[in-house]
């Protein structure tokens, strides 16, 4: 592949009115549309009641979570941008802005680690400062006992440092700062045409930490997101961004067209398959039943694990990306119209609405309707939450002191 970024080719003419317009916009509003969707699914997820909407954030749309397409869209994004970057400032340059983005995100991290224990304080803080199994049987403790600060001081400031502490719910940044870190090496790479290296070497040390879930950096967020296996993502995410146009011209081949045929359909198998999970937060009616409770949860835990990334789930991440692109490159102006006006602001400012959420999970904790088994008054609650993350957004607000 070459270095110079191609043109991309014009969409195939049917449904033209509907079409993602070629020259209006300097940025790709279709990733900041799914960033926005991403956001909305991890914002529900992590505010621990059952709603409406969790009929949408329980691996409803495939085997698929919100942080595996936190990941996935962030490397895409870094590629996409540092290869325009590359092409006017340089490597160097380049490289400068993603170390400085990497130092601001670690200092972000140690300031929303921080400030929790200053707000547990005032109210309780436990929803954060916790972890609670699914089944409800194990509580972790996710920060230190501060009784003990003045005999451990040390020790309690290096894994604070470490970010061996923190909210389980911002964990997922900790991956990103330190998988930023790496990324100037592989967009060296990448540079000297090396794309078949960069993905080989992905490959070989996520099948090589499989099943030895090392964690190098012994930060917290390795329980959950192992770097070694995590990084598959962020490597594919960052090299489809970086040859965004070169994908997008092979699948206005035939060639593509065969493989967007057959991601589709796999696409469509994936979905079949998540409506069979016997899960019983999931009503009857929305579930399908033509696979045995036993047979999904065996299958489910050899090829879907989400710790681990299984490589069934890998592959549904990668369908759900190419199919939800062509989706909305191809109906771009209905979905726009009635759904644009709140994803893409969200998606735009992920990484500030990421950081906010972090407190609306205290601040619905600690409110009382909020938690219960009315369904309707925890779709409320998690509304609530969105429309202020939108008019947090519309108006800027911190915007000159939180990242966006």
């Amino acid at each position: 592949m070459s270095n110079t970024i191609p043109e991309m080719k014009p969409m195939a003419s049917f449904l033209s009115t509907f079409h993602y317009p070629s020259d209006g916009h300097k940025r790709d509003l279709r990733v900041d549309f799914i960033r926005g969707f991403v956001m909305l699914v991890l914002i529900v997820v992590h505010i621990n009641m059952t709603s409406y909407y969790n009929y949408i954030a329980w691996e409803r749309f495939g085997v698929v979570t919100g942080a595996e397409g936190f990941v996935l869209l962030s490397g895409l994004i870094l590629g996409l941008l540092s290869r325009l970057r590359m092409e006017h400032d340089g490597f160097g340059s380049t490289v400068n802005k993603q170390f400085n983005r990497a130092f601001l995100l670690y200092r972000t991290s140690i300031v929303v680690i921080l400030s929790v224990l200053v707000v547990n304080l005032f109210v309780d803080a436990s929803a954060v400062m916790t972890f609670t199994t699914s089944d409800g049987a194990t509580t972790y403790k996710l920060y230190p006992d501060l009784s003990l600060f003045a005999q451990y001081h040390d020790k309690i400031i290096a894994k604070f440092v470490m970010l061996r502490y923190g909210p389980h719910q911002f964990q997922i940044l900790g991956l990103y700062v330190v998988l930023l870190l790496f990324s100037p090496f592989i967009l060296w790479l990448l540079s000297k045409q090396r794309v078949g290296l960069v993905l080989a070497l992905s490959w070989m040390i996520y099948f090589g930490n499989n099943g030895f879930h090392v964690r190098p950096t012994g930060a917290q967020f390795e329980y959950a997101f192992p770097i070694l296996t995590w990084q598959i993502l962020f490597v594919h995410g960052l090299v489809i961004g970086y040859y965004r146009n070169e994908i997008w011209n092979f699948f206005h081949s035939k060639k593509g067209a065969v493989v967007f045929a057959f991601s589709f359909i796999m696409f469509l198998v994936f979905l079949f398959f998540t409506y069979n999970n016997p899960l019983d937060k999931i009503p009857d009616y929305l579930r399908l039943h033509y696979i045995d409770p036993d047979t999904f949860r065996s299958i489910y835990n050899n090829y879907f694990p989400k710790n681990t990334l299984g490589i069934g789930r890998l592959m549904n991440d990668f369908v759900m990306l190419i199919v939800s692109y062509a989706l909305l490159s191809y109906l771009w102006q209905p979905i726009y119209k009635i759904f644009g006006w709140f994803f893409i602001p969200i998606g735009q400012a992920s990484l500030y609405v990421f950081i906010l959420h972090v407190y609306a999970c205290i601040v619905i904790a600690n409110i009382a309707w909020f938690g219960g088994e009315n369904i309707l008054v925890n779709t409320l609650g998690h509304t609530a939450v969105f429309i202020f993350m939108w008019f947090m957004v519309k108006y800027k607000v911190g915007f000159n002191f939180i990242p966006r």
